[in-house]
């Protein structure tokens, strides 16, 4: 009996360890794999498709990673790169050493080539160098040393350390820069916001006095602030001292505040310092603790140093204090005097005038440096902007001289009978008088026996709020007309020596101290209005030869005698200046009055000449003086022969000219 052979089948992991592909195995094919691979290069990965749909619900085939992506032809050799299946890219290639040879593609033939060449190149370089006995140098040829040396410039690839510090250089330069970008714009953010601090601050101050001028609520801060002008008043036991801060920071407090309850003011320290006018935080704290001393305010919150998440939180690194302002009508003065605290009305209005006024200088401060900062960073100011600033600095100097205007016409009220109050009750706006009690006389001595007088005459130093000179400027005498007295005129520099006064302050160090109002008035007394800060400092630096000191003991002093030495020279300036002009006018006087006082000279003694010399035909100075004493001795009704006879003797001093003779040739001036 013939007995058939049997297939036997293997296991993959046997077929995978003789070195055969398993999947080729299962088909009957026999295939060698690469060494360290489990598949031939055509099972090396997964030629499955699967089937997706898209978010519109659109059925597709989708490719799994790793499968073959190349269309199959049916005809033409289809065989793949093995070094590139290795690595898992689906790339065809050819086997370029003949048949049975590895496939490769034409980037893997071309890589292994150039190798094969190099080598190559080198085995036939060393059999040269053998052949001709050359000994090899085993250092650098520039520095000698074995390994290569980063400071020589052949071994050492300097050209590449110094390329990457180039790079590194201008990363570095790239970074600093970007620095300074982000600096400077956080900078101008930063005077941005305090442009608009300052402008939000303004507005409410305005809005405050123009609130109070035409009796709306939002005017209260002007009478809580007129309650603690009088609370301390009634508490002063003296009036000797400097002036205090109390009254400015009063109003902060009382604007800051919630308009309609007067709580929650909390300005903050260096903040109520800088809006103020205050040198340093020290007045603050002790107006602070003199208005709770005088119960005009209470402290709600304490300022304390904020947590490091509470800093995280707020920005901040102090938290402020929070004060509620003691309404009117629980105050001491509603109850025994309210007059009091109407008699310091006008106090309110100039001090609120006077923290508009410096409010609108550190708007403008903080204006010029947005605008400095803008310039140095390549911007500009919008037309709009400029035109902006100028009806807000000119509606709050108005408001200003309003408010100032109304504190000086406002007419303290003073304790009358009912009969003698018509005046002050039309100044108030009332058309009938209430009724005013008459103040007790107590410790009062009438100046007469039959008359009574207003002023209070007790003796003591303190004499209480209702005082007549309680006001700065109090109440004028009745005129018999009834005229207003005349309003000063505004200088023609105010529009726009204040704002050249500014601009020269900040670019001159040495003027900051200086009080603006005197710069502005000096500037507009010897410039123009077409003058600016740098063509001023342009020109003072070209005309005076000497440079300008650091600190005078006389800033204005010092400025009014720069401009008088640049401004009275020979040259003329570049735009329109009034002291120029001036000096120009005063050498053409001083010129005219010398040409004249010179003529008036030359015409005397011309004059005196002609008097001296003696004309032909008449008589000399000294006949005519004998002629006149002779008039003097005789009388009018002598003859004619007895006058001649008494002329005979002057006769003989009038010189003839001499008379050319008949033949006695020519004149003596004419001869040879």
């Amino acid at each position: 009996m013939i007995a058939t052979p049997r297939s036997t089948t293997l296991s993959p992991d046997r077929v995978t360890a003789l070195g055969y592909c398993p999947d080729c195995y299962t088909t009957g094919t026999i295939s060698l794999v690469v060494a360290g691979q489990s598949r031939c290069h055509t099972h090396l990965v997964d030629q499955r498709l699967l089937v997706e749909f898209t978010g519109a619900g659109q059925a597709r085939l989708a490719a799994t990673s790793g499968t073959r992506r190349r269309p199959v032809y049916p005809t033409g050799l289809q065989t793949p790169c093995v070094p590139c299946a290795a690595a898992g890219r689906d790339k065809q290639g050819l086997p370029r050493d003949g048949e049975g040879s590895e496939a490769l593609c034409w980037s893997c033939w071309r890589s292994r080539t150039d190798r094969q060449a190099v080598r190559q190149r080198q085995r036939l370089v060393a059999e040269l160098r053998e052949r001709l006995d050359v000994d090899e140098p085993a250092g650098c040829a520039a520095c000698g040393e074995p390994e290569p040396v980063p400071t020589c410039w052949l071994c050492g690839y300097s050209w590449l350390a110094q390329a990457r510090a180039d790079h590194e250089h201008a990363v570095a330069l790239e970074a600093a820069a970007t620095a300074a970008r982000f600096a400077q714009l956080a900078e101008v953010t930063e005077a941005r916001e305090r442009v608009d601090a300052l402008t939000a601050w303004t507005n409410r101050l305005t809005e405050t006095v123009t609130a109070f001028q035409i009796g709306e609520s939002w005017g209260r801060p002007v009478w809580l602030l007129a309650d603690a002008l009088a609370r301390d008043a009634a508490a002063r036991v003296s009036r000797r001292g400097r002036r205090s801060a109390l009254g400015r920071v009063c109003a902060v407090l009382a604007v800051n505040a919630d308009r309609r309850s007067g709580r929650r003011a909390m300005p903050g320290r260096a903040e109520t310092a800088e809006l103020a006018g205050c040198d340093s935080t020290r007045p603050v704290t002790d107006a602070w603790r003199r208005a709770e001393a005088l119960g005009w305010c209470t402290r709600t919150e304490q300022g304390r140093r904020l947590s490091y998440a509470e800093r995280c939180a707020t920005g901040r690194a102090q938290a402020r204090a929070t004060f509620d302002i003691t309404p009117l009508h629980r105050g001491p003065l509603h109850h025994s005097d309210p007059a009091a605290r109407t008699a310091y009305l006008a106090d309110a209005l100039d001090i609120l005038a006077g923290l508009l006024e410096h409010a609108r200088g550190l708007l403008a401060a903080a204006q010029e440096r947005v605008d400095a900062l803008e310039a140095r960073a390549g911007g500009w100011i919008d037309y709009r902007e400029q035109v902006r600033r100028r009806r807000m600095r000119q509606a709050v100097a108005g408001v200003r001289d309003q408010a100032r205007h109304q504190a000086t016409n406002f007419r303290t009220p003073h304790t009358v009978s009912s009969t003698m109050s018509v005046y002050s009750c039309l100044s108030r706006g009332l058309l009938i008088s209430p009724s005013i009690a008459s103040a007790p006389s107590r410790d009062r001595q009438s100046r007469r026996k039959d008359g009574a007088s207003r002023s209070s005459t007790r003796s003591g130093v303190d004499r209480g709020p209702a005082r007549s000179h309680a006001v700065q400027r109090p109440r004028p005498a009745q005129s018999e007309r009834g005229a207003s007295p005349a309003v000063r005129p505004r200088p023609e520099w105010s529009e726009w020596a204040y704002d050249l006064a500014r601009a020269v302050q900040a670019r001159w160090v040495w003027l900051r101290g200086a009080s603006l109002p005197r710069v502005a008035a000096t500037l507009g007394a010897a410039l123009g209005p077409n003058w600016t800060a740098e063509a001023l400092d342009a020109w003072v630096r070209r005309a005076r030869p000497r440079p300008l000191l650091v600190e005078p003991d006389s800033p204005v002093g010092y400025l009014r005698a720069v401009l008088e030495d640049a401004l009275t020279g020979p040259v003329a300036p570049p735009h329109p200046a009034r002291r120029h002009a001036e000096h120009r006018r005063a050498l053409v006087a001083t010129q005219a009055a010398a040409q004249r006082e010179h003529q008036d000279v030359v015409r005397a003694g011309q004059d005196d000449r002609d008097q001296a010399a003696v004309q032909p035909g008449r008589r000399s100075p000294a006949a005519e003086a004998a002629l006149a004493a002779i008039r003097a001795r005789t009388s009018g009704h002598l003859r004619r022969t007895d006058r001649a006879a008494l002329l005979d003797t002057t006769a003989a001093e009038c010189e003839w000219p001499e008379v050319a003779q008949p033949g006695a040739g020519l004149p003596p001036a004419l001869r040879p």
